[in-house]
């Protein structure tokens, strides 16, 4: 039955396979076969490098695809990284102008204050402070500091 299947779309298994691996590769990771990098389309080191009639090589369009899709990826990571330095100015600010240690709870509630579009919730703010320890310590249960800060 499946060989029916794949002679009706004459699609190979095989390369069905390889195809996910380079679309996530692309979409998830920012890699790109070295076909679609290169001016020569080269296959060395590719996974799809023994495909006889690989597609990447020869498809334009898909080449645009793939670059497409790492790019999209570039893009969103761009803009995470330009989040992550607001909320961290945000939060920093907060605890320099305080001089003190403080509760995530207050300083989760003047964050929402100050800038209310930035983090979704109170328990969101909790999160950043725990998840970034380059740049927050805590001190005791719930209470944070600068990292650098000293007491």
């Amino acid at each position: 039955m499946d060989d029916a299947i794949d002679d009706i779309f004459e699609v190979d298994p095989g390369w069905a396979a390889i195809q996910r691996s380079i679309e996530h590769d692309a979409e998830y990771v920012g890699v790109l076969p070295p076909c679609v990098l290169s001016e020569n389309y080269e296959c060395d080191g590719c996974i799809a490098e023994n495909v006889e009639g690989c597609p990447v090589g020869s498809d334009g369009g898909y080449r645009a695809y793939l670059a497409n899709l790492r790019d999209s990826l570039i893009e969103h990571q761009i803009e995470h990284q330009k989040e992550r330095a607001a909320r961290i100015r945000l939060l920093q600010g907060i605890l320099r102008r305080h001089k003190l240690p403080l509760h995530w709870e207050y300083i989760a509630l003047l964050a929402m204050k100050e800038a209310p579009g930035l983090f979704e919730s109170k328990e969101s703010v909790r999160g950043f402070l725990f998840f970034n320890r380059d740049v927050f310590t805590v001190i005791h249960e719930g209470v944070f500091i600068l990292a650098k800060y000293q007491l």
